[in-house]
């Protein structure tokens, strides 16, 4: 052997420099091939199915060519081994498991919590610290500690205060809108959904976690709204950073690439400190979420009587700085900008294609309009009962977030099950949980692509298997805001329908298709709908 490794050097010491660089590229191919593919076994080694990588990108190549947006992606691996409980996929080098079966998903999200606490990472403190400080982005003890802190903040005598807020923001919208439509080409005001409803949840975020009044539908360049949307926008360049936070955050962090630029995350920032001071200063409180966060930050945040605050095992109530409150502020700003505003395009999109349903939800929205004199309340909200039934179909087949994911924090074996051997989930490995194919399985939904709000009715909803269900996630980790976020929801569209209604015009489309290459689930042609006055 070292006989022939000289001779093959000897043989190289007469090579010419053209055979060099041949011999350099080559090799230089080789490790490229093999620092692209070298966790391709990952999955065959443990007897785990899984979708066939490429090198580099692994089974994200339909995402990166614009071939599939992020919703159909998930349902294409979804359905690759839909028989199967689980498989394996590759985001990027990444190894994941993909979680089919229900029971599978309790374990991990309940369960096994413990060995799944933390969601995956794509920034650090130093490069990003409005992102890595809120209550998404912490992991382990730092989590449960904000959780348990916030967590107060949420109940139900919390909600009922801030709902005035809610309800304020609702109003100014149904007064623009009588305002338009009126001035619209045949009493129809022809409308961009997502945009419109953007503006209105940017208008109810700012006054409810920021303490600042905005009217965006009539002063539409507005500094808050502009700030958010270039916060919250996940396109063209900030796509590519964001993939480089999820594959090398050090490298990110090393070179200083940001996300989101200084003067976004400045202007945030300086906007909740500089409101914090001016209430200590002035004594003023307002019953909203910042007021919330600033009783949290002096310890004084309690649940009141009859609330249920949730009771996170092992936490300590946390003291939180203003860079603490500003990046919670922020993770509802998120949650309200996008998440929400694409819920209620979604509702405006399904009136308009299903009139009659629409006019059921008016009944209701009527009588209990009717009996609070056109005032409503929180309890009066909590009436109804459809609207709620129809805001969760909606939800089911209209999700705005395709998946959810949690990181192994110790060693747990998932037992075998349904054709796929016992599979040990290492710390650090990712487990994925593909919510929107979940709730289009026939399997678990009769008729999945029907939209159908009996399906969450008092007599049929006990039909709903566990975790087959999932819009705010399941488990100690699930979304902290699903109240608020639903009571947003419920609020403005009883407002729209109490007055208006949706129709469907030239620009609506036939049938949802979501954008390629849009990060934020956009839809293909957009949100077009009418909303026109009921009495015309």
């Amino acid at each position: 052997m070292a006989c022939w490794v000289w001779r093959v050097l000897g043989a190289m010491g007469h090579a010419s420099w053209v055979e060099w660089w041949l011999l350099g590229g080559g090799a230089l191919l080789l490790f490229l091939y093999w620092l692209g593919t070298r966790s391709h076994d990952h999955f065959r080694r443990r007897g785990m199915p899984f979708a066939r990588p490429l090198p580099f990108v692994g089974s994200m190549a339909p995402v990166l060519l614009g071939r599939l947006s992020m919703a159909d992606w998930a349902l294409h691996l979804y359905r690759a081994h839909r028989h199967l409980p689980a498989s394996g996929f590759f985001e990027f080098a990444r190894p994941k498991l993909l979680l089919r079966d229900p029971d599978l998903i309790r374990a991990v999200t309940v369960k096994a919590f413990d060995h799944f606490v933390d969601h995956q990472q794509f920034n650090t403190e130093r490069a990003e610290p409005m992102f890595a400080r809120n209550l998404l982005g912490l992991t382990g003890q730092e989590w449960r500690d904000m959780r348990a802190t916030l967590s107060p903040a949420f109940t139900t005598s919390k909600m009922r205060n801030i709902f005035s807020l809610i309800n304020l923001s609702a109003e100014q919208m149904v007064n623009y809108l009588k305002k338009t439509t009126k001035d619209s080409p045949n009493g129809v005001f022809e409308v961009e959904m997502k945009d419109f409803s953007s503006r209105l949840t940017n208008d109810i975020i700012a006054s409810s976690a920021f303490g600042i009044e905005c009217d965006s539908l009539r002063q539409p360049d507005n500094e808050f709204y502009r700030m958010g949307r270039d916060l919250t926008n996940i396109k063209g360049l900030k796509v590519l950073i964001l993939f480089g936070h999820i594959l090398c955050p050090k490298i990110m962090e090393f070179f200083g690439i940001r996300l989101n630029s200084n003067k976004v995350q400045n202007f945030f920032h300086n906007t909740v400190h500089e409101t914090i001071n001016e209430r200590q200063k002035k004594g003023i409180f307002r019953p909203d979420m910042l007021q919330l966060l600033m009783q949290a930050r002096e310890g004084i945040l309690k649940a009141e009587a009859g609330d249920e605050p949730e009771n996170i095992k092992g936490a300590k109530l946390k003291t939180l700085s203003d860079v603490d409150i500003t990046a919670q502020s922020i993770i509802f700003f998120f949650a309200g900008f996008h998440t929400v505003a694409m819920t209620i395009s979604f509702c405006s999109y399904a009136c308009a294609k299903h009139p009659e349903i629409q006019e059921r939800v008016q009944r209701e929205v009527d009588e209990v309009f009717d009996k609070c004199s056109d005032k409503i309340s929180y309890d009066a909200a909590q009436e109804l009962r459809y609207t709620e039934m129809f805001i969760n179909e909606v939800l089911r087949l209209y999700l705005a977030v395709p998946a959810l994911d949690r990181r192994c924090t110790q060693d747990f074996t998932l037992p075998a099950h349904g054709g796929v051997p016992a599979y040990t989930v290492r710390k650090g490995e990712m487990v994925w949980i593909p919510v929107h194919p979940l709730h289009v399985d026939p399997e678990h939904w009769e008729d999945p692509h029907t939209f159908d709000p009996e399906r969450f009715s008092d007599e049929n909803k006990h039909r709903i298997k566990p975790f087959t269900f999932i819009p705010f996630g399941a488990g100690p980790r699930s979304c902290i805001g699903s109240r608020f976020a639903l009571m947003e929801v419920k609020v403005v569209l009883a407002s729209i329908l109490r007055h208006f209604k949706f129709l469907a015009t030239d620009k609506t489309p036939k049938k949802l298709e979501y954008a390629t290459r849009d990060f934020g689930g956009g839809i293909k042609g957009g949100f077009w709908v009418g909303i026109a006055d009921r009495r015309q």
